[in-house]
């Protein structure tokens, strides 16, 4: 048997911010507003940051809270769902009452986290010279060279305005039942940071967002939970232990997504890319986010998806299910019953996560068996990170639904973010070392047709992805198409626990 993971404390409930977990905030909107800390009002920075992690009630979230929200409404879901069984009526068209929610995150940037020291006293260091050594992605930031050349991200002139900016230190992530409740919560942080003076917009915009210094998401209102290719989202997360339902033991051999907290959350056990230097203490019970605003070119995804009699599929749904490894309901390509058509019942499918890769009745190159591979690593293996590449992915989908027609200008995408441990060994390792790489994980297998990334062709232009599936008759189908994903910026960032924020960061 597996061993189990060591369970989170209570402690640490009321420590680690509340997005970092497999389900993150409850959400129909949600808001990532960028912000600059003015330099010369850093100590003034300093002092607000204090104010904010002692204000009551919270404005920024704790894993307790958050999983105290989803007990309260399933609560009041079973209890709704009774009293209409009483009166005849069907579990489907109960309508529950709307809770007003929301919840924040904060996180900082290298840049911010060095703005931050600036403002601290000179006996308070946050030890950002180690910082740099054990996690030097995340020192040197999404849009360094390094890092662009490591991901095979385009040039950042092609990038959105927002994310050109040399002046994002922070970002308050704010999700909730509600534009309005969002809007609420952003103003009321941005007043105990004092906006003007303390920290300042970045004067630049992200379309379709119309606002400076954030980018707006929300569900899709026909197709909640779902991504704008069609499929469900945000299924098969890492479970922690102490927080998260267990899975049961894998079948056939293969590994479960029960995960060690220190691959998500930064402790003392953490990997580093120096394993002689420890990391600051104030970074335990903390993790690392990468953002990313990935614009999807739906149309381009419906006319290679057209294509599915000449690649001998069963049904256009059917060649999306090889591409992505899943059906759009969340039912996986692997299963016998769902080797050739959806599942009939999506509630139940897309809850579906015992079961391993036997054949190549899901393609090798799939996304879903690109990005998580289901079997027990070998410890002679070449990849030695692999054990460690797990990340807790909570985003949400931007822009309005494709329509069949895109000549309005009109774009649409995910804006995409996840949490863990170490970059290196998380989403850098998963997309540049699994995701972009045609030889993994064995022989010729081709990109990830979703998210695999080559070099643009020329400026803004995106080059050509090359991919194979077995077909309905076990044939080989070689596939080349335009990359579907296209980066339009984004950021990496490190979400600090509520006492490093309070004890740590906030030192006048």
């Amino acid at each position: 048997m597996l061993p189990l993971p060591p369970p989170l404390t209570g402690d640490q409930l009321d420590n680690i911010q509340g997005d970092i977990w497999s389900r993150g905030f409850l959400k129909y909107y949600e808001t990532y507003y960028f912000f600059s800390i003015k330099q010369s009002n850093a100590k003034i920075f300093a002092q607000c940051l204090k104010d904010l992690t002692t204000h009551s009630p919270p404005l920024i979230s704790t894993l307790r809270k958050v999983r105290d929200e989803y007990v309260l409404i399933s609560k009041q879901k079973k209890e709704a769902a009774a009293a209409a069984k009483k009166r005849g009526i069907p579990e489907k068209d109960v309508n529950l009452p709307k809770i007003p929610i929301s919840n924040a995150l904060i996180a900082f940037t290298s840049k911010g986290l060095q703005t931050i020291q600036a403002g601290l006293q000179k006996t308070s260091s946050l030890r950002l010279d180690r910082v740099e050594d054990t996690d030097p992605a995340f020192f040197n930031g999404m849009g360094s060279k390094s890092v662009r050349d490591a991901l095979s991200d385009p040039d950042r002139d092609t990038w959105d305005p927002l994310f050109n900016s040399t002046e994002i230190h922070g970002i308050l992530k704010i999700g909730g039942s509600s534009k309005n409740e969002v809007e609420k919560h952003l103003k009321n942080i941005q007043v105990i940071l004092k906006h003007g003076t303390a920290i300042d917009d970045v004067f630049q915009n992200s379309p379709p967002t119309p606002t400076d210094s954030r980018v707006d998401g929300w569900t899709r209102p026909n197709d909640r939970g779902k991504e704008h290719f069609g499929f469900e989202d945000g299924i098969s997360q890492p479970r922690m232990n102490g927080i998260d339902e267990l899975e049961p033991e894998p079948a056939n051999g293969g590994v479960n997504m029960n995960t060690d907290p220190k691959l998500l959350i930064v402790t003392e056990q953490t990997s580093s890319e120096e394993g002689g230097v420890e990391r600051p203490k104030w970074m335990y019970d903390g993790s690392f986010l990468v953002f990313r605003k990935l614009e999807q070119n739906v149309k381009a995804f419906e006319d290679l998806t057209d294509q599915w009699q000449a690649k001998k599929c069963e049904s256009k749904a059917h060649m999306g299910a090889k591409l992505m490894g899943r059906w759009q309901s969340g039912a996986p390509l692997a299963i016998p019953e769902f080797h050739t058509e959806d599942s009939k019942n999506p509630d139940a499918a897309k809850l579906i996560n015992n079961f391993t890769y036997a054949d190549e009745i899901c393609p090798v190159s799939a996304h879903i068996r690109k990005t998580n591979l289901r079997e027990p690593s070998d410890d002679n293996n070449s990849d030695p990170r692999l054990p460690r590449t797990r990340i807790i992915r909570n985003g949400i989908p931007y822009g309005s639904d494709y329509k069949g027609h895109e000549t309005d200008g009109s774009t649409r995408g995910l804006l995409f973010a996840c949490y863990q441990g170490h970059i290196e060994d998380g989403f850098q390792h998963m997309q540049g070392g699994w995701s972009n790489n045609p030889k993994f994980p064995t022989g010729d297998t081709g990109l990830d047709p979703i998210i695999g990334q080559v070099d643009q062709t020329s400026k803004g232009v995106n080059g050509k992805v090359t991919t194979f599936f077995t077909d309905k008759l076990n044939g080989k189908q070689s596939v080349e198409f335009q990359q579907l994903v296209t980066l339009k910026g984004g950021e990496y960032f490190f979400v600090p626990s509520i006492s490093a924020l309070r004890d740590d960061l906030a030192k006048t």
